[in-house]
C-alpha cells in the first residue's frame, strides 16, 4: 500500500492550563488520501487538540508543521489560510441567513465593497454539486433539517479548498440515513487526497471509513492501529485502560408492569405533533420514543416540560400538571435533560458545583438557598457524585464549559439526581460520550428506575433504546405510528416504524381528519 504524504504533524505538543495538563506530548501524522480516526473517553485531550491545530489555542511546548515546515497558528484565521478547515461539534451557522450566505460568511465575495449575491449563490451551487448535495442555496438555514445544516457547516469549511479537514464528531446529530451520506462524502473527499481526522464516538463508523485509529487516555497517546488490524474490543479496552463492563437490562423493566401510572398523558397534541398523543407510563418504568428528526417525538418531551405550547392533559401521580412553563413541571417532579446541552443545558457561567445543585433539592428545598449554604454538605454531595458519575473534573470550582462534552453530560444527570425528580425526561441523553460513558449513563438510568423514578428516553440511538426498554413509542410525520413491547423492540422494527416501510401510515388532511397512506 502506497502512503500518501504527510500534510500535517503534530509533534511532541502540549498543553497546560492552570492546575492541569490537558496533553502531555503527543505526536500526530495525517497524511493526503488518509482518515486517522482519533478516539479516547471523554476528557482524554481529543478537543484540546483540535483547538490547537484550528489555531483557537497555541500549544504550550511542542510544534505542529504543514508538509514539513513549522507553523504558528495564533488564530483560526492562520489555521485556515495555512489549508486547516475544522468541522465544528456545534453548529456555528446564522439560522436567518440562506445557505449561501452561511457557506461564504466572513470570505464574501464582493466587487467594489458589495456582495456579489448571484454569484455566491452560483458558487454555493457547484460546492453543493460536487459534494452531491441536492439543496437550493437560496433556501434559509432554519428551514433545513439537522442533517442538511451540518452538510452546510462541512460545505462551508470546504469552500477553504482546505487539504487538512478536521471533524469533531459530525454524525452525533444525524439519523441513519443522514449518517450514511456523510460517511459517503468522507469517502468521496478522500478519494479527492484531503487528509481527514475524524473523532467519532460510534465505532461502526470508525471501522468503515478510516484508515488509521490514534488513541488518547488522560491526555496521551496510548495507541497508533491500522484499522483493519484492530478489533472493536480491543480499541475499546486501549481507550478506557480496562475492560468495557457490560450493561444487561435488569428484571425490574418487566416488574415495573405490576407498579401504579406515575405519568399520564391524555390527547396532547403541539407544534409537530398532529394527532393528539396519549399515553402512560408506570412508577420504575423506562419508556423509549423513537422516530427521525422532526417526527414529533422530541417535540413531545418538550410540551410535557412546558417548553413548547401544548394542548391536552399531563397528570403526575393523579394530579394535573400546569404545563405552561418548566416551573410547572419542576413543582411536579417532572425534570428534563435537553438535546443540546449547550443551549438547554449548562450554564457556562457557572462552575461544575453550582451546576449541580443549582437544582437540588433536600427535604423539598434547594440546599444552596438558604442564606449560609453548607459548604461543607455541598463538598460532601459533590465528592460523591463525582466518584459515582466517574465524572473528570479537577476540582468543584472548576467552570463547568472547560469539561468534555460527556462530562458536562455526567454533570447534568447528577443535576437531575439531586433535583428529587419523580419523572425524568431524557432527550439523545448519551449524544457525544464514549462508549466507556454510555454503558455507566445505561446503568445510571436503569438505577433511577429501580428507586421508582419513571423515565423516557427520546433518542435517534436504535441501538441505544433496544439497550434501555422494553416498550418504546415510534413517532412519524407527528404520529405515533407504533408502540412495540418486549422482543418487538428491534433495530430493524423501529427503524422500519419510523420510515414508513413497516405498513400504511396515517397522516393528516387539511381539516384535521386521520387519513391512512399506503407505505410503498
Amino acid at each position: 500500500m502506497n502512503l500518501g504524504p504527510v500534510v500535517f504533524e503534530a509533534v511532541n505538543v502540549s498543553r497546560t492550563y492552570p492546575g492541569v495538563r490537558a496533553l502531555k506530548g503527543v505526536d500526530l501524522t495525517l497524511r493526503a488520501g488518509e482518515v486517522t480516526a482519533l478516539m479516547g473517553e471523554n476528557g482524554a485531550g481529543k478537543s484540546t487538540l483540535i483547538r490547537l491545530i484550528g489555531g483557537l489555542e497555541p500549544p504550550s511546548t511542542g510544534e505542529l508543521r504543514m508538509k514539513g515546515s513549522p507553523v504558528e497558528f495564533n488564530s483560526a484565521a492562520d489555521s485556515q489560510a495555512a489549508g486547516v478547515t475544522v468541522v465544528a461539534q456545534e453548529f456555528r451557522l446564522v439560522p436567518q441567513l440562506t445557505v449561501a450566505e452561511n457557506i461564504f460568511l466572513g470570505s464574501e465575495l464582493t466587487r467594489n465593497g458589495l456582495i456579489r449575491v448571484g454569484e455566491s449563490k452560483r458558487h454555493a451551487k457547484r460546492l453543493l454539486d460536487q459534494l452531491g448535495l441536492d439543496l437550493d442555496p437560496s433556501r434559509t438555514v432554519e428551514t433545513l433539517s439537522v442533517g442538511n445544516q451540518q452538510m452546510v457547516e462541512i460545505a462551508r469549511s470546504l469552500s477553504k479548498d482546505a487539504e487538512v479537514i478536521i471533524m469533531d464528531e459530525p454524525s452525533a446529530a444525524l439519523n441513519r440515513g443522514e449518517v450514511r451520506r456523510l460517511l459517503d462524502l468522507i469517502k468521496l473527499l478522500k478519494s479527492q487526497g484531503k487528509a481527514i481526522l475524524y473523532v467519532s464516538h460510534r465505532l461502526d463508523e470508525i471501522f468503515e471509513i478510516s484508515d488509521n485509529i490514534v488513541v488518547f487516555r488522560d491526555g496521551e497517546r496510548v495507541g497508533d492501529l491500522k484499522t483493519a488490524d484492530t478489533t472493536e474490543a480491543e480499541l475499546v479496552e486501549l481507550m478506557l485502560g480496562r475492560e468495557l463492563q457490560k450493561f444487561e437490562q435488569s428484571t425490574h423493566s418487566t416488574d415495573a408492569a405490576e407498579q401504579p401510572v406515575r405519568l399520564s398523558v391524555e390527547g396532547v397534541t403541539c407544534p409537530k405533533v398532529v394527532a393528539p398523543v396519549s399515553f402512560s407510563v408506570r412508577r420504575g418504568e423506562i419508556l423509549g420514543l423513537a422516530g427521525l428528526v422532526g417526527s414529533g417525538r422530541s417535540e413531545i418531551m418538550q410540551a410535557m416540560f412546558g417548553v413548547i405550547p401544548a394542548k391536552g392533559e399531563i397528570k403526575v401521580d393523579d394530579k394535573a400538571v400546569r404545563l405552561t412553563a418548566p416551573t410547572g413541571a419542576l413543582q411536579a417532579g417532572i425534570f428534563m435533560l435537553g438535546e443540546n446541552r449547550k443551549a438547554e443545558g449548562i450554564l457556562p457561567h457557572l462552575t461544575v458545583l453550582e451546576n449541580l445543585l443549582i437544582s437540588a433539592k433536600e427535604n423539598g428545598k434547594n440546599p444552596i438557598s438558604r442564606a449560609i449554604p453548607s459548604t461543607r454538605r455541598e463538598l460532601d454531595i459533590y465528592n460523591r457524585l463525582k466518584d459515582e458519575l466517574r465524572i473528570k473534573v479537577d476540582r468543584p470550582r472548576q467552570y463547568i464549559g472547560n469539561l468534555s462534552g460527556g462530562n458536562q453530560q455526567k454533570v447534568l444527570f447528577g443535576r437531575a439526581i439531586l433535583s428529587g425528580c419523580n419523572v425524568l425526561l431524557l432527550n439523545e441523553p448519551t449524544r457525544g460520550v464514549d462508549v466507556g460513558a454510555k454503558v455507566e449513563i445505561y446503568q445510571l438510568i436503569q438505577r433511577l428506575a429501580e428507586s421508582g423514578v419513571s423515565v423516557v428516553v427520546s433518542s435517534s440511538d436504535t441501538p441505544e433504546l433496544v439497550t434501555l426498554v422494553r416498550r418504546c413509542m415510534v413517532f412519524r410525520n407527528g404520529h405515533v405510528v407504533a408502540t412495540l413491547t418486549g422482543d418487538d423492540v428491534t433495530e430493524d422494527r423501529i427503524l422500519a416504524e419510523s420510515v414508513g416501510t413497516a405498513g400504511p401510515s396515517p397522516s393528516a388532511t387539511a381539516d384535521g381528519n386521520l387519513v391512512v397512506k399506503d407505505a410503498s
